[in-house]
């Protein structure tokens, strides 16, 4: 008994500095930036070693992923009350993907990080954070009830057409710090446009 309290203990202790990591870091990323936020600044302000950091976060980017990754789940929220809602998902789809970009244009460095992430050309990278920052299954979520609504085309592997929406709205992203935002609106609602005609049912 002893032993299951003290690993309680241990685990919680971990939590907490593991959240304080993520705090001081949110805090020197805005300040500072990314670039210009080292490991070293993170460990001096959190009060902890050097390793400590890395024990937690194997890359400084990955710290930026893990803080992008509330967004997201904020997004996937607003999207599944839409839905709940009664909401077209199809709608929903293209307000998600609004949501996202949104999203990006306010966070900026922090967004452009999480894009090449997920670009990555290493795939541990990339997949630790596509599991992060869900874009993919978020869409592809919406697009099963799309398709549920008779709305989607039945010959389309819905899996394929969200990973498409997905590698749009990410190369997108990665444009955010120093383009014409009306532009970047404009590319999106351009992509959806295509997107729609490819994938509506009209046999109904």
């Amino acid at each position: 008994m002893d032993y299951v309290v003290a690993l309680g203990r241990r685990q919680r202790k971990r939590q907490d500095l593991h959240q304080r990591l993520l705090d001081v870091s949110k805090r020197l990323f805005k300040e500072r930036g990314i670039a210009r936020t080292t490991v070293d600044d993170l460990a001096e302000v959190a009060d902890v070693a050097r390793q400590t950091v890395f024990n937690h976060f194997p890359y400084k980017e990955a710290i930026a992923v893990e803080l992008a990754s509330e967004g997201i789940q904020r997004v996937a929220q607003r999207a599944h009350a839409l839905l709940e809602a009664g909401v077209s998902a199809l709608d929903v789809l293209e307000r998600t993907a609004e949501w996202v970009l949104d999203a990006a244009l306010e966070d900026g460095e922090l967004a452009v990080v999480v894009a090449r992430e997920l670009l990555h050309p290493d795939p541990g990278r990339a997949l630790r954070a596509a599991q992060q920052v869900p874009l993919r299954e978020i869409f592809e979520a919406i697009l099963v009830q799309a398709r549920e609504e008779g709305a989607v085309r039945n010959d389309l592997p819905v899996d394929v057409v969200a990973s498409r929406i997905a590698a749009v709205l990410r190369s997108i992203i990665a444009q955010v710090l120093g383009s014409d935002v009306e532009q970047l609106r404009r590319e999106l609602t351009v992509c959806f446009d295509m997107v729609f005609n490819g994938i509506r049912d009209r046999s109904n």
